[in-house]
């Protein structure tokens, strides 16, 4: 089962939810490590099956702790539920960011997250499970977004500052006379977002070929 390093900005959002003092450095480090494996096991089990489907003994069975033990970190599934989304937001948002921030081409970029389907991959292999089961952007989006405002209000702040970035790196390669000049890049922008939040019901060849339409369009 996949362990993970907690970075200080995602820390923040559930080590306020377990105010507990526990002897020793140790007990400290164990009891971190356990509600890691919750969070990224819990995560797991709502990607691939959906957050009505999953129940705490479902996470507890998976994590191998009893119920009780789910209930020493967190009060309710709805509870873990938003730890652990603003824990996998925190890091998509960082895997954004250092893919949009490298020298790596604009269509290297657009390669790379609309086709190669990056971010399902990588949140898979965050969480320890197989991307192909994933259902990320599809079903357990929806459902969590229909089910909790306050995560529908990140999911928004999220999709803009995704938005933001990529405009910059559209403007970027205009900058550098990869594409055209006269590129709309807050339209484009907005048109790659539209593609990736609806990429997973199209198949890879399909996804390739709207990237190449796309391309042709722009490059200079």
């Amino acid at each position: 089962m996949s362990r993970i390093t907690i970075d200080n900005e995602t820390k923040k959002y559930y080590d306020k939810h377990t105010d507990r003092k526990v002897g020793g450095i140790q007990r400290r480090a164990d009891d971190s490590m356990t509600k890691e494996n919750i969070i990224t096991a819990a995560l797991r089990l709502f990607l691939t099956r959906g957050y009505k489907s999953v129940s705490l003994i479902d996470v507890a069975t998976e994590v191998g702790v009893t119920k009780g033990g789910i209930y020493h970190y967190f009060s309710s599934k709805d509870e873990l539920l938003q730890v652990a989304f603003n824990f996998l937001i925190e890091h998509i948002e960082t895997k954004y960011k250092k893919l949009l921030n490298s020298s790596t081409s604009l269509r290297d970029v657009l390669q790379a997250i609309l086709v190669e389907d990056a971010l399902a991959t990588y949140v898979m292999e965050l969480l320890g499970g197989n991307s192909a089961d994933c259902t990320y952007h599809v079903h357990f989006t929806i459902e969590v977004m229909q089910l909790f405002p306050e995560i529908s209000k990140r999911i928004r702040e999220n999709q803009e500052l995704l938005c933001e970035a990529i405009a910059v790196k559209i403007q970027q390669a205009v900058e550098k006379e990869e594409i055209r000049e006269d590129t709309d890049v807050d339209a484009f922008a907005a048109i790659i977002i539209a593609l990736l939040n609806g990429q997973g019901y199209q198949s890879v060849s399909m996804k390739q070929r709207m990237v190449d339409s796309i391309w042709s369009l722009i490059r200079v």
